[in-house]
C-alpha cells in the first residue's frame, strides 16, 4: 500500500500511518542486515518515532488549542488524572494514547487555564529505561518517606523544582523537577516525586516529552 492509497482510506491519519509504515520497513531492513546494525536500528527508530510524535501533536494541537477542556474529553475519552498547579489556575489533564502506543507508556497531556486549552503534549513514562530506572531508584533511596519540604534539598543531579501540583485522583501532591542529564540540551525530561496523604514522598518516576506544542512544556 502506497501513501496515496492510505490517504484515500484515512485522510486524517495519512501522515502518521505513512510514518508508521516507514518505521516498520526500516526495522525489517536493519534486522535483515545482521546484528551489527543494532545501533543504527535504534537511532533510526528514535528518529522516526520522534517524527510520528511531532505529527500526532501537531494534528491534535491545531484542533484543540483554544477550545474548552470538554473538547479533549470528547477526543480522548475518560481522563486518567489531572494535576492542579498550587500556585496558579493551570491544570494538566492526562489522557490515554490509543494509537501507536504498543507498550502502553504514552500519555496525552492537555494544559488548560480557566478551562481553556493552551498547550498539548505527548509524553512517555520511563522514556529511557537505561537511565530513568536507575536514577529513579537512586533518588527514591534519598527521598522516600521524607517530608515534602525536605525533598528538594536532598536531590542531586536534578534540575530545579518547576511545579507543585495536586493530583485530582488521590488529592495528594506531586513535584515536577527538570530531569535532563545535560541541562538546556535535548528534549524536555522531568523527574516526578509523588507524596502520600501525609505529604511524605512515596514514589519517584521520570517522564520524557516526545513532542509538544510548547518549547518548554512545563515551566515555573
Amino acid at each position: 500500500m502506497n501513501r496515496s492509497e492510505i490517504e484515500k482510506l484515512h485522510p486524517s491519519r495519512s501522515r502518521i500511518a505513512w510514518m508508521r509504515l516507514v518505521t516498520l520497513a526500516l526495522v525489517a531492513s536493519l534486522a535483515a542486515a545482521g546484528s551489527g546494525c543494532t545501533m543504527a536500528a535504534s537511532i533510526g527508530i528514535q528518529l522516526i518515532g520522534s517524527a510520528v510524535d511531532d505529527a500526532d501533536v501537531k494534528k491534535h494541537s491545531e484542533r484543540l488549542i483554544g477550545a474548552n477542556l470538554a473538547a479533549a474529553d470528547e477526543a480522548f475519552g475518560e481522563r486518567l488524572d489531572a494535576l492542579h498547579d498550587q500556585n496558579s489556575s493551570r491544570v494538566w489533564v492526562i489522557y490515554p494514547v490509543k494509537d501507536y502506543n504498543i507498550l502502553g507508556k504514552d500519555r496525552y497531556v492537555v494544559e488548560a487555564v480557566n478551562d481553556r486549552i493552551v498547550a498539548f503534549s505527548r509524553v512517555e513514562k520511563t522514556s529511557d529505561a537505561k537511565t530513568d530506572i536507575p536514577r529513579a531508584l537512586i533518588i527514591a533511596n534519598k527521598v522516600k518517606g521524607k517530608p515534602i519540604g525536605e525533598c528538594e534539598a536532598l536531590l542531586e543531579n536534578v534540575g530545579p523544582l518547576l511545579v507543585t501540583a495536586r493530583r485530582e485522583s488521590t488529592n495528594t501532591l506531586s513535584q515536577l523537577y527538570d530531569g535532563r542529564l545535560i541541562k538546556d540540551f535535548g528534549k524536555p525530561h522531568y523527574c516526578i516525586l509523588r507524596f502520600d496523604e501525609n505529604k511524605l514522598c512515596s514514589e519517584v518516576e521520570f517522564i520524557g516529552v516526545g513532542a509538544s506544542s510548547k518549547e518548554v512544556p512545563i515551566s515555573p
